[in-house]
Parts: structure tokens; C-alpha cells; sequence
């Protein structure tokens, strides 16, 4: 095919994907700032179609200023943008990063630029090598998300415009290997012009998706913070109402509840303070979790008293459930804890199941009157429902 209209000319698409990138860049800038510090890599986001700017104003000038600026800075810079991508998916979604890897290689194909420009001026050669390059980093920043599966849209539209930037990338690579690269990156051909316009696209949607992506991490914080007990993490009241409603509304034959509560818990805010006290119930929070595993959910009822939700569980599978709680509880602090000065924690236990057909409230009120009974029999013990 011959040369495309003026308009269309690989110029002026990079300038315009410029143009794009440093105004996604101040949106993604801004819009940090408004997000919590827990959504990580919107720095490297925000950075990146930035970088990307400062790369496609040195290709525009192709022909204008020396190849050494437009050639090889301008691929060190490109490549540079597309890794600060992903370090910023790598934060967002491992909670780190590490891109050394693929930096070496960008000095590495700076040094290759740099000889087929003014050692050994090769158009094609370039081409090859910097294609190869681009697909390769878009196909792993793809597979990044691939293995990090997510039903968010933001997610899906980041995958699928990787791919399609690995597949555009390869595309012009196996073009300059069938000798269709052209002679000069401003040549007018339609391949040249898919490669350049996808990679305008893709600066505009990756910063969209990246912004869906972190406007949905946000939803689902503040859900949780919403959900939990700020001192312990465990469900708060309403949650946890909620979850045992919607588990006998289930239509469960098999669920049952736990009403625990912290014995002699008072003393340790008078004795220690209340700073004790708070780290007492975290780690008495802690130790139930991991006696509970994922055999049930717990929840912060008020005070030091807590209720477990068995949604698959009769009567005498609650019984040991709650054995492993109190055996958890009991065990004394470490000598090095801050919290060795209490000595040890106890817990009474009440347990109750749902039988013929129950509501949540006939067996939350059994599941207390058992802890009632525990506590008026001495306390540190497990009682069920009679």
C-alpha cells in the first residue's frame, strides 16, 4: 500500500500520543492523591505516560535533531515508560516490585541502538530488536495479570490491551523480517502506522484501566473497613448479624453459633491499662482465627465478647471447634511478649445449634445462656445449650 494522508502521518501520531500520555499523566497524577496510600503503584502509573511523553517529543524530532537524542534516548526512554507499567501492576498487585531485569536490558538495547545508528547504521536491525523487546515486556506484564485473575473490568480491559500491544509488536517484527520495515521510522506505511496509533491507544486505555482498576481497589477497602472492627479485625456486630441471617435464611440444616467471652477481662484494663487491654483482645482475636481456620467466621459481638458462626457444623462438630478455641486462648503469653506481665488469658464458651428449623435469634439466645451458665459454673469452660 502507498503512503497514507498527510493527516495520518507517523509525525503527527506521535506527537498525538504525546499529547495523550502527558494528559493521562496529570489525571492519574491528580487522582493519586485522592486515593489512599494502601493502593499501591499509582506512582510508577502516574510517572509512565509521562516518561512516554518525553520519549515520543524526541522521536517527533526525527530528522531534526541528532540520532543520537532521537534514537537512542528516545528508545531507552519508550522502553522505560513501558517498565515503569509494570512496576506500577508489580506494587499494585504483589505489593512490590522488581524490574532490574528488564532495566539491564534496556542499557543493553540502548548500546545495540546506539551501534546500529552511528556505528552501523541498520533501520531494520533496529526495528527487529526494539519489537522484540516491546512484545516480550507486554506479553509478561500480560501474564502478570493473567495469574492474578480478577472479575474487575479494569483488570480485563489491562489484559487484553497488553496482549494486544504484544501482538501489534510482534506483528511489525515479523514485518522487518519479511522486508516491509521501510527505510526510516517516519515512512507512511500502513504497518507503520497500525504500530505507532496502537501504541497511542494503548497509552490512553492503560491509564483508563489503570484508574478502574484502583477506583475498585478503593470500593473494596472501604467495604472491609466498613465490615470490620477497627481495634481487632474480626466481623463487627452488623456484619456479623449478617452473615449468621443470611446463613439460616440459607436454608442450612447443619449450622451452628458460639458466644464467647473473655473471662475476668476487666481486670486487665484496671491492672494494665487499656493499652493492654487492646493488645490483649488483638491477640486473643489472633489466636481464635487461627484456631477457627476456615471452618467458620468470626465476629466482635461488644466488649470482649465475640460470637463464631459454624455455617456447616452440628452441635457436637461446634463442641470441638469451640475446644480449639479455648485450648488457643489459654496457652501463656511468650516470656518476651509485651503482654507476658497478664500472665495468661481464659475464655468461657457457649454453644448452641440450630435444631428443627430454628431463627437466629432462638439460637444466638441458647448459644448465651450456655455462656451464662459457663461463667456461673467458674468460668474457663465450654458449655452447649441444653
Amino acid at each position: 500500500m502507498g503512503a497514507l494522508p498527510s493527516i495520518l502521518d507517523p509525525r503527527s501520531i506521535i506527537v498525538l500520543a504525546g499529547i495523550m500520555g502527558l494528559m493521562m499523566a496529570l489525571v492519574v497524577f491528580f487522582m493519586r492523591r485522592s486515593y489512599p496510600p494502601s493502593i499501591r503503584g499509582l506512582g510508577e502509573w502516574a510517572l509512565a505516560p509521562l516518561v512516554a511523553f518525553v520519549s515520543t517529543m524526541l522521536f517527533a524530532g526525527r530528522d531534526f535533531a541528532p540520532d543520537f537524542i532521537t534514537i537512542v534516548v528516545a528508545n531507552f526512554v519508550l522502553f522505560q515508560a513501558c517498565i515503569l507499567y509494570y512496576a506500577g501492576s508489580q506494587k499494585f498487585l504483589l505489593g512490590r516490585s522488581d524490574t532490574r531485569g528488564w532495566t539491564v536490558l534496556n542499557g543493553f538495547l540502548a548500546l545495540a541502538m546506539f551501534w546500529f545508528s552511528a556505528i552501523k547504521p541498520d533501520f531494520q536491525a533496529r526495528l527487529l530488536l526494539v519489537t522484540l523487546a516491546v512484545s516480550a515486556l507486554f506479553f509478561f506484564h500480560a501474564l502478570l495479570y493473567m495469574r492474578h485473575k480478577g472479575l474487575v473490568f479494569g483488570q480485563r480491559l489491562m489484559t487484553g490491551l497488553l496482549l494486544v500491544q504484544s501482538l501489534v509488536a510482534a506483528l511489525r517484527f515479523v514485518s522487518a523480517v519479511a522486508g516491509m520495515a521501510g527505510s526510516t521510522l517516519m515512512d507512511a506505511s500502513w504497518i507503520q502506522s497500525l504500530y505507532i496509533s496502537m501504541y497511542s491507544f494503548t497509552v490512553l486505555l492503560l491509564s483508563i484501566s489503570v484508574i478502574l482498576m484502583a477506583t475498585d481497589r478503593v470500593h473494596t477497602e472501604f467495604e472491609y473497613l466498613a465490615s470490620r472492627d477497627p481495634l481487632t479485625g474480626a466481623l463487627n456486630r452488623r456484619a456479623l448479624l449478617d452473615a449468621c441471617s443470611d446463613a439460616f435464611a440459607s436454608g442450612r440444616r447443619r449450622v451452628a453459633l458460639l458466644m464467647l467471652d473473655l473471662d475476668h477481662f476487666k481486670q486487665v484494663n484496671d491492672r494494665f491499662g487499656h493499652l493492654m487491654g487492646d493488645a490483649v483482645l488483638r491477640e486473643a482475636v489472633g489466636r481464635m482465627q487461627r484456631a477457627l481456620g476456615d471452618a467458620g467466621v468470626l465476629g466482635r459481638y461488644g466488649g470482649e465478647e465475640f460470637v463464631v458462626l459454624l455455617p456447616d457444623a452440628n452441635k457436637a462438630e461446634a463442641m470441638a471447634v469451640a475446644a480449639r478455641i479455648k485450648q488457643a486462648i489459654d496457652e501463656p503469653f511468650a516470656a518476651d511478649s509485651p503482654m507476658a506481665v497478664v500472665g495468661s488469658m481464659a475464655v468461657s464458651i457457649g454453644v448452641a445449634a440450630n435444631e428443627d428449623g430454628r431463627r437466629v435469634d432462638d439460637v444466638l439466645a441458647r448459644a448465651d445462656a450456655a455462656l451464662y451458665r459457663a461463667k456461673a459454673m467458674g468460668r474457663d469452660q465450654v458449655m452447649a445449650a441444653a
